[in-house]
């Protein structure tokens, strides 16, 4: 930032009259001009008179343009300054009240200030007789801009039917005869058409005397949102620095957040600030940045079903874009799901946050911190493993083996398929760490469908998901079993027990099939097979056909096995082992 000041210093003091700052989007052109004219204006040793600010965001006409200048202008000078350069401005205006000496006695009166001047050209449209001639007023406007300093902004946002020309054009007659110093703001890299990039390039070397290229470090763009003083600055300052967020305005985003989740900071809790941090600046990053790969919706996935740790072994894997970039930002912050990340994404999505969950997820947090130290301990078995290009593969291995010695019933599932994997890897024998989590972990993992799983689709480890895929079809017969006899004994179902039968496949039935099951010529006679053919003038008319035909295609499969299955399936169960229906 010093030396940027040190540039307007001298384009203040010197005779160059057209500055141009630019920069990328949103890397704080604005606020750093903003920051240095008010400056330069609580000083008071500008030589000029007013300070006019123009936004061309939109703006398709340059007459509206040449009215703002004297719209928008604030004295920055003393009066007594002020009324001699009006006075000046009018004398030599006189040609125009010629025409129209009545206009000129109305405002002898307030000739030498200009709110008052401005507040009748302002209103003068929508004065009967006068709004004829405001064309004329807004040429007496214009007349009395002079020393002043200017600055247009957004020449890159403006509207269509406004050129770049005419902007350049404009600058120089501002400089030129206004005797203005004349700033200009823009992301050169943003013109809509390659005819503004021509134009500004035919116009440059005749017009700017001097361009400054910022492009400040994403430490020096946070050090002018966030005082040093702020809880925690050397996380938030790694966090923004890995991420490299430049972007000014999603720094202040970011600011109005941590104020809006002031109670996470009350807490004085070191753990806690510093994962709400890390967590909300790379969610508030995503949402605004907005990248083409690593898009919002592809983050939220990732950081709630994935650890850091589960990219150690997969280097090699085909992914997604979006994925790879992933991997590379947990693998360096070693992200995890946190229990603040729905907090953060449903404040990012709807403005505001629900206090009464928020304080139970800080209980929680509050909890886990007392009596889980299987982050930390992580982290430092990774950093055997990362930081460091030594023969220590003993000593990493020791560090997993005690994770998992002493933390099995607070790992979840995807850390601890990840140190399996590694392990396994290097020949261990891995299968009492899988009885051990299967046994503490049985009811969750019991709703996992390693079918459809992502967590699950990531397993190196064939031992671990045979497992969990036991539990489900343990799980999935033991509620098949179950409902299917209510419907035939009870004559009832609920719409949950249709939703559970029409989500099997056809191999789930086939699976409970053949696990034996009591009474189950009953339970598929009576009960499975009463859909056959039901309507219910619904959705649930599609599900009735996706039960009977799963469980029909089952039995079907199971009567081509031999000959005494044919006559089973076929005298039983009323099933022409032949006759294929369409599964779907």
């Amino acid at each position: 930032m010093n030396n940027l000041e040190k540039s307007f210093d001298s384009f203040f003091s010197g005779e160059a009259r057209v500055a141009v700052i630019k920069g990328e989007w949103g890397v704080g052109k604005t606020y750093f001009w903003e920051q240095y004219i008010s400056h330069r204006i609580r000083k008071g040793d500008l030589s000029q008179i007013a300070y006019s600010y123009i936004s061309l965001f939109g703006s398709s006409s340059l007459g509206d343009i040449r009215k703002s200048v004297f719209h928008n202008a604030k004295a920055i000078s003393n009066d007594e300054r002020l009324d001699e350069s009006f006075e000046r401005e009018f004398n030599e205006s006189s040609s125009l009240f010629n025409k129209a000496p009545w206009i000129k006695a109305g405002l002898d009166k307030v000739q030498n200030k200009a709110p008052m001047i401005n507040f009748f050209s302002k209103n003068s449209q929508n004065i009967p007789v006068i709004s004829k001639f405001s064309g004329m007023i807004s040429s007496l406007e214009y007349s009395l801009v002079k020393n002043y300093v200017v600055c247009i902004d957004d020449m890159e946002r403006k509207g269509k039917a406004l050129s770049v020309k005419e902007i350049m054009g404009l600058a120089d007659e501002l400089a030129q005869r206004k005797e203005c110093k004349v700033v200009l703001i823009f992301n050169e890299h943003s013109f809509d058409n390659e005819d503004d990039k021509a134009q500004f390039e035919s116009y440059r070397e005749k017009v700017v005397d001097i361009e400054i290229n910022h492009n400040p470090t994403s430490k020096e763009n946070l050090a002018c949102i966030f005082s040093n003083d702020f809880e925690r600055y050397s996380v938030l300052e790694e966090t923004v620095n890995k991420l490299d967020i430049k972007n000014i305005r999603v720094l202040r985003k970011l600011k109005w957040m941590f104020e809006k989740f002031k109670v996470v900071f009350e807490e004085k809790n070191e753990q806690i600030t510093d994962e709400f941090i890390v967590h909300s600046t790379l969610l508030c990053w995503s949402y605004y940045i907005r990248d083409k790969d690593l898009t919002f919706g592809v983050l939220k996935e990732q950081i709630s079903s994935n650890s850091w740790m589960s990219y150690l072994s997969d280097k090699d894997k085909d992914m997604p874009e979006g994925q790879k970039k992933y991997r590379t930002l947990a693998s360096s912050m070693q992200l995890s799901s946190s229990l603040f990340d729905q907090h953060i994404i449903f404040f990012l999505e709807n403005g505001y946050y629900e206090e009464n969950k928020l304080a139970e997820t800080i209980i929680e947090f509050n909890e886990n911190v007392r009596v889980n130290s299987v982050n930390a301990r992580l982290r430092n078995a990774w950093d055997i493993y990362s930081d460091s290009l030594e023969d220590n593969l003993d000593e990493f291995k020791v560090a997993l083996k005690c994770i998992l010695d002493n933390e099995i019933p607070r790992l979840g599932l995807s850390d601890f398929s990840s140190a399996i994997d590694i392990l396994e890897n290097f020949d261990e024998n891995v299968s009492p760490y899988i009885d051990q989590y299967i046994e503490a972990h049985e009811e969750t993992l019991k709703t996992i469908d390693t079918r459809f799983s992502w967590e699950a689709g990531r397993f190196k480890c064939q031992m671990l998901k045979n497992k969990i895929e036991g539990l489900q079809t343990e799980s999935r017969n033991y509620n098949l079993d179950d409902i299917s006899y209510s419907i035939a004994v009870n004559r009832s179902w609920s719409s949950e027990d249709i939703d559970f039968l029409s989500a099997l496949s056809k191999e789930d039935y086939i699976l409970w099939i053949k696990s034996k099951p009591d009474d189950l010529v009953t339970k598929v006679r009576s009960g499975l097979l009463k859909f056959r053919g039901m309507h219910s003038g619904g959705d649930d008319s599609e599900k009735y056909k996706k039960i009977t035909n799963n469980i029909v295609a089952a039995l079907q499969d199971i009567a081509m096995e031999h000959k005494l299955n044919e006559m089973r399936v076929k005298l039983i169960y009323g099933i022409d082992p032949v006759e294929r229906c369409v599964t779907t």
